[in-house]
């Protein structure tokens, strides 16, 4: 089984990891970490590579909370065929993954299919309600 690594600012990532197994129920091979005001890049790297030792599996997928912020850095360093990164995820994605993830033990495919699903599936609402409205 894939691992899934939420690597988040403060605790941003345990929140929405509490969220995700309120709806789907408790998950294996699943940990939040966060970055907190006193804390560096350094420390970050460490817990980071401490949580994938603890997952291990068939491959880790971080999940970022934003492209380009610390948490995306430090997880970019720490990259290679059995490591991937999604940057910019929200509780719907964060679902989906952990679904899919028992079928797919391919992390390639995996993050490609997530990355598609987020890009067809945040919408306006605007846009959505009108288009209800006239059918």
């Amino acid at each position: 089984m894939i691992g899934i690594i939420l690597c988040c600012h403060a605790d941003m990532g345990t929140g929405i990891k509490s969220a995700a197994e309120l709806i789907i129920g408790p998950q294996e091979n699943f940990l939040a970490i966060g970055i907190n005001p006193e804390e560096g890049l350094d420390d970050l790297k460490k817990k980071l590579k401490k949580a994938i030792r603890t997952i291990g599996g068939d491959g880790v997928l971080i999940l970022t909370d934003i492209p380009g912020g610390t948490p995306f850095n430090v997880s970019a360093m720490l990259m290679n065929d059995k490591i991937k990164m999604i940057s910019g995820f929200n509780l719907p994605l964060l679902i989906k993954i952990l679904m899919e993830r028992h079928i797919h033990s391919d992390i390639k495919k995996l993050t490609h299919g997530a990355a598609q699903y987020a890009a067809e599936h945040v919408i306006d609402a605007e846009v959505l309600l009108n288009s209800q409205k006239s059918a």
